[in-house]
């Protein structure tokens, strides 16, 4: 999305699509040159397989208002929306009626929100999927003693069926932690299975696919090189090769494992993928680089190296800080770039009032400076709160939250506009709307949704503090919000409107 001062000056972005993956129905058909005895999956982040669809549904709300989407599905509590900028969830109670487009759609199979690499989709193997009664979940954790037992057998007698129960069992449990909004704990279970089963084709993929994900990008290549060349024919390792010397901001690599995935399957938003990176390429491959313990600064040669030192010097600082406040540290290092204005719009293309970007790197352009100020050192810290809150939920926070919180990281303050936000709250966006990205949004009504957004962070944190703003982040990378919102505050976002409202008059006064 994209941060907003106040004062409406840009101050900072998260541009990231949160749609909803789809099954390609190709992987249905065996003889798909996309996949061997595995299931391939489609591209994420924009990059799918199967064209969207250009007819929406239209939601009318009780309140007047009206939203041209895609109805994806919905539960007891919310109607699940997909546009062109992403996906967001509403609540039904504020719905009025719902006009249905004639165009169907598969259902979707994930509920997790990607970032703006293109990674296969990966749902269980087929023969691994968490069934009721399984051995390896008992009462809704994994049974580490029948792992274990199971661990021991194939270990004294590795007989291709012990091993077989042993790959099934802990693909099930890692398919189940990662279900739970577990990741890190679903990579060992992959690791363990591939002890007792190395170069397994669907162990690989699956675990390139979450060290992908969790921005292990070493760890990926370490992994997927070697077996990129032990299955020529399998296109998804080249994929997730890309995305991971994507990630490391190695362009040249990236280009050239995408390439080679798209000699294989032929695909246009791949294609898209790939010029995008030729671009940046183009801008900043002769960039130069800064390194720390947790950064990769990547600048222009001509601006100031004393400010690109005092640009890695701000985000330590900010890392650290961030560290304590949301009790997370990012294992591996974030890419952060620094562009000059124009090289910053030709690469994001985003629209104009967009200060800066976080797309799972870190892009801010700093034409005319030659040393930090106060207002980039916000910036900086703003887009990393961004980059800190996508590793801890998984990509799932809904950005008002996202956003609320990286406001109050960077400093920000609903002071200067607290009596006249308090008055017009009501007449911007509900939260309930505001679960995806902001961009779409009419720009003059920019400043006032991130000043809703900070409001509400602001609420919470006076109300429930911090801890409790880390807890609700936690819960995110398996929950939905509105199951979070009742659980942490007892409330639920008609609550929450009225509570922040309530908020800011007695804070600030009618």
């Amino acid at each position: 999305m994209v941060a907003i001062a106040l004062n409406s000056t840009p101050c900072g972005a998260l541009l990231y699509d949160a749609k909803r993956m789809r099954r390609h129905p190709e992987i249905r058909d065996q003889s798909s040159r996309w996949s061997a005895k595995v299931w391939c999956w489609v591209l994420l982040c924009g990059l799918l397989i199967l064209p969207s669809n250009s007819t929406a549904d239209v939601i009318y709300l009780k309140n007047g208002r009206k939203i041209d989407a895609q109805v994806i599905k919905e539960d007891e509590k919310q109607i699940y929306l997909e546009s062109s900028g992403g996906e967001f969830a509403i609540l039904k109670s504020s719905v009025d009626h719902v006009e249905k487009s004639s165009v169907s759609t598969d259902a979707p199979v994930s509920p997790i929100p990607v970032r703006q690499i293109p990674l296969p989709l990966n749902p269980p193997p087929v023969d691994s999927t968490v069934e009721p009664g399984s051995p390896v979940i008992h009462e809704d954790a994994v049974d580490d003693a029948y792992l274990a037992r199971l661990t021991d057998e194939a270990a004294t007698q590795p007989t291709p069926d012990n091993l077989h129960k042993l790959k099934q069992a802990l693909q099930t449990a890692a398919v189940f932690l990662s279900r739970k909004g577990q990741p890190e704990a679903a990579i060992a279970r992959y690791r363990d299975a591939l002890k007792y089963m190395p170069h397994d084709q669907a162990l690989d993929l699956a675990l390139g696919y979450l060290l992908c994900k969790q921005e292990h990008y070493f760890d990926a290549v370490d992994l997927l090189l070697p077996e990129a060349d032990r299955y020529p024919r399998n296109p998804d390792f080249r994929l997730l090769l890309g995305s991971a010397y994507y990630g490391m901001e190695d362009l040249d690599q990236a280009i050239d494992q995408w390439n080679k995935a798209l000699a294989m399957a032929d695909n246009a938003q791949l294609r898209d993928a790939v010029a995008k990176a030729q671009r940046e390429r183009e801008v900043s491959g002769g960039y130069v680089e800064l390194r720390s313990e947790h950064f990769l600064l990547r600048y222009d040669g001509k601006q100031s190296d004393r400010l690109s030192g005092e640009i890695l010097n701000s985000l330590d600082g900010s890392f650290q800080d961030l560290v304590l406040d949301l009790d997370y540290s990012p294992s591996d290092p974030i890419v952060v770039i620094v562009y000059p204005n124009q090289a910053f719009r030709d690469i994001t293309r985003v629209p104009s009032w967009v200060g800066a970007l976080n797309d799972g790197k870190i892009r801010v352009p700093v034409s005319g400076l030659t040393q930090m100020t106060p207002k980039l050192a916000q910036i900086l810290r703003h887009e990393l709160t961004h980059s800190f809150v996508r590793l801890i939920t998984l990509g799932r926070c809904p950005v008002w939250f996202n956003e609320g919180l990286a406001q109050i990281e960077e400093g920000a303050s609903t002071a200067t506009l607290g009596s006249q936000l308090g008055r017009g709250i009501a007449n911007l966006p509900l939260y309930s709307s505001l679960e995806g990205p902001f961009v779409n949004l009419p720009a003059a009504q920019v400043p006032q949704v991130y000043a809703k957004s900070l409001a509400a962070l602001e609420y919470l944190r006076d109300n429930f503090g911090m801890i409790e703003l880390r807890h609700m982040l936690q819960r995110m990378s398996s929950e939905d919000i509105g199951t979070i919102l009742h659980d942490e505050i007892h409330s639920d976002y008609p609550e929450l409107e009225q509570d922040v409202g309530n908020y800011l008059a007695k804070k600030y006064g009618p």
